[in-house]
């Protein structure tokens, strides 16, 4: 008995240690102490960029401190107007945005970003005319320029006027082509508008999700050997960091095809081997885009995911992407557990949350499962459900570029 005691003391010491570096590791992901900017005339061009590193990593106090130094020695900088203007937009301080805002555009004149950014605040503030205008002017000023589009599509959601919401989007896929975030975004504003067999018809996830029985690559005996070498690859690999993309309570790879790319090589043979299936199993239907914009050469882009307690995908697309696709490698037990469906299971059809849609959308959910690969196109909005366990949930997942 008191050497099962004793044990029990060293599992739950050993518990604990590793509890303390995970919590270690997640404080040094969330970015290492801000370097302190001084920012001088001479360096105003890096203080700038340091301010923009600051301002991408969210790190908005210290980048709106630098903006405002800038300006103190340079008070016509342009690009300091417009970043200060956006975190005093982030922060819900909207007059001073907007008053920063109207500045920068007084002396850069017609830029579309500017615009772009001007009929945010003007949304934000309510005025919903103004807001209109600044977004139709920064199409005006450049047609293929996706944003503005974007803006004004959801302006149109938030009025509840779907329609001319669709007939943004169409306008921007009408300039610029393959245009995924547009195209998501009409999917739903269809449904907005009550033209669901429209809205089902491009978010069509019986044709389009598909499944591919992956087979073991060369060089392992089995699957499960093969999964235990990825898993390990992946939770070892130094690009893991904590909670970036869309991955919350989890981690997430960067490229997982450059060197060394250990399983990835058989991995990667058998990911365009399944391309190559999903090509095939096409409908004909040259006007559904999934079809029409089909590739005759792409690129192939990979990472890894490592979900922990409460881990989950939010919403997101693939705008860079015509296909995507996961693969499972290690997962909790309770994915086969009838009573705790859907935890854990990939769902599709729930837009984004800044998307202001105002109908209930059709989601539907799909199993995870060992030796299966789910592929469907880029544009489907996509998320997973979180999860409860102490158990990882370990995959890897891709996108075909094109080009």
């Amino acid at each position: 008995m008191p050497n099962n005691q004793h044990r029990r003391t060293q599992r739950q010491a050993a518990r604990k240690e590793r509890l303390r570096k995970q919590k270690a590791r997640r404080q040094k992901n969330r970015g290492s102490p801000t370097p302190v900017v001084t920012v001088t005339l001479q360096n105003l061009h890096e203080s700038m960029r340091a301010g923009v590193e600051l301002h991408h990593a969210h790190k908005f106090r210290e980048a709106a401190r630098i903006y405002r130094d800038v300006l103190k020695l340079s008070p016509d900088h342009v690009d300091a107007l417009n970043s200060l203007a956006m975190i005093e937009h982030h922060a819900g301080r909207l007059d001073r945005a907007l008053a920063l805002q109207q500045r920068a555009i007084r002396l850069a004149g017609d830029h579309p970003g500017q615009f772009m950014n001007l009929g945010a605040i003007q949304q934000a503030l309510g005025d919903v005319e103004a807001a209109d205008a600044s977004y139709q002017h920064a199409i005006e000023i450049a047609p293929a320029y996706a944003d503005p589009y974007y803006n004004l599509g959801d302006l149109y959601l938030q009025q509840g006027e779907p329609e001319k919401a669709i007939e943004v989007f169409d306008r921007c896929m009408a300039t610029m082509g393959r245009e995924y975030h547009a195209l998501a975004y009409k999917s739903h504003a269809l449904h907005d508008a009550g033209r669901h067999e429209e809205s089902r018809y491009l978010l069509d996830f019986n044709t389009y999700v598909k499944t591919y029985q992956f087979e073991t690559p060369d060089g392992y005996a089995d699957m499960a050997q093969f999964n235990k070498a990825l898993s390990r690859h992946i939770s070892k690999h130094p690009t893991l960091q904590g909670n970036v993309m869309s991955t919350e309570h989890g981690m997430h790879t960067g490229e997982l095809l450059k060197d060394p790319a250990g399983p990835m090589e058989p991995m990667e043979a058998r990911i365009h081997e399944a391309i190559r299936w999903y090509i095939d199993e096409l409908p004909n239907d040259p006007d559904h885009p999934a079809v029409q914009w089909v590739p005759k050469a792409w690129k192939l882009t990979s990472w890894g995911v490592v979900m922990s307690d409460k881990g989950h995908e939010r919403a997101h697309i693939h705008p860079n992407g015509w296909l995507s696709g996961v693969f499972y490698l290690s997962l909790p037990n309770l994915i086969d557990d009838p009573n705790r469906e859907p935890e854990g299971w990939l769902e599709f059809g729930r837009p984004t949350a800044d998307l202001h849609v105002k109908s209930t959308p059709l989601l539907r959910h799909y199993r995870p499962s060992y030796g299966q690969m789910i592929l469907f196109p880029s544009y489907f909005y996509h998320g997973t459900v979180p999860f409860r366990s102490k158990q990882r949930r370990i995959c890897v997942a891709f996108d075909v570029e094109p080009l």
